[in-house]
Formats: structure tokens, C-alpha cells, sequence
């Protein structure tokens, strides 16, 4: 073969892997739109939140994806009624205060912990596969029922990835 045929072949062979590789991508990411980067926005998980009568909330938020270059920020977490309606919220103010004391690590190394800037809170930081207990505590107990717990990230979502930021807890009587 002369060297005009193997360039071609080239040329080819590349604009074919390039293809396959953007419609794999499009494919698996569902949408053959804009290009997405779920990389970007982190993600929490919820799992092991649990919610007594005396109004004592203990979260549990472990970070399961996004960006490993920063923390993710909960600046808001809300308990809902099930119909939606705020029962009671912890602004990033009141997150940023807390007592480190007041949160649990699993992984000590890279800690989740209340971030103040100056003597102003502004929420609480949560590494990249950090799994934290943050004990939070309500001005007052609440009645037996089933509750949302819910948090927001600074980005101002409650949602990524195709779960929400949120899980429904059960208070016995």
C-alpha cells in the first residue's frame, strides 16, 4: 500500500472512533442532545436518617458523586410533613454554627464540618465518599407521623443525578 491509502485508512478509522465514542456517550447519558457532565454537581445520599420524638434528628449524608476537587455544601435542611409543607428548617447560618462536636465522620482524614466565614456560618462542607452523622436539633419534640428530610446543596439544587436529596422517616409512638 502507498502512503496516500494508509492515510485515509487513518483518517477514516479516527473519524469512526470519534463517532462511536460521542454516540456511546449520548447513548448511556440519555440524550442525543447537549453533551452533560455529571461530574460537576454533587450528589448525597440520605440513608440511615433517622427522626425521634423529642426532636432530635440525626442525618446522615454520605457524598456519592460529583466533583472531587471541593466539598459539597448543605446550606439548607428542611423536615416537611408529606404533603411538602415546612415543618422546620436549618438555614446555612444555623449549619455553619454547629459544634463540630455535633457531627460524626466515618473517614477522619477529610472531614465534613460547619463552614464560617468570619463569625457568619454558611453551611456545612462534605468531602467526596465522606459518610457523616450531623446531629440536629429541633426547638421542640414532634408528634408521631411519618416526615421528609430534605437538603439543599449551594448550587440550589435538591436533586442530581435522577435522586433527590431527600428520604422519608418514620417517628414511633
Amino acid at each position: 500500500m502507498n502512503g496516500k491509502v494508509v492515510t485515509i485508512i487513518a483518517i477514516i478509522m479516527i473519524l469512526f472512533s470519534t463517532g462511536v465514542t460521542l454516540g456511546l456517550y449520548q447513548i448511556n447519558f440519555q440524550g442525543l442532545g447537549n453533551l452533560t457532565n455529571y461530574s460537576k454537581t454533587p450528589a448525597y445520599s440520605l440513608v440511615g436518617t433517622r427522626l425521634y420524638e423529642n426532636g432530635t434528628l440525626f442525618l446522615q449524608v454520605a457524598r456519592t458523586a460529583g466533583p472531587d476537587t471541593y466539598g459539597g455544601f448543605i446550606v439548607l435542611v428542611q423536615l416537611l410533613y408529606p404533603n411538602g409543607t415546612v415543618l422546620y428548617q436549618w438555614t446555612g447560618q444555623q449549619l455553619g454554627m454547629l459544634p463540630s462536636s455535633n457531627i460524626k465522620n466515618e473517614f477522619p482524614l477529610h472531614p465534613s464540618k460547619p463552614i464560617k466565614i468570619g463569625n457568619y456560618g454558611v453551611g456545612i462542607e462534605v468531602p467526596l465518599g465522606q459518610n457523616s452523622t450531623v446531629i440536629l436539633q429541633l426547638p421542640h419534640p414532634i408528634s408521631p407521623g411519618t416526615y421528609i428530610i430534605k437538603v439543599w446543596d449551594a448550587d440550589g439544587q435538591s436533586a442530581a443525578y435522577g435522586s433527590k436529596f431527600q428520604i422519608i422517616v418514620k417517628v414511633g409512638s
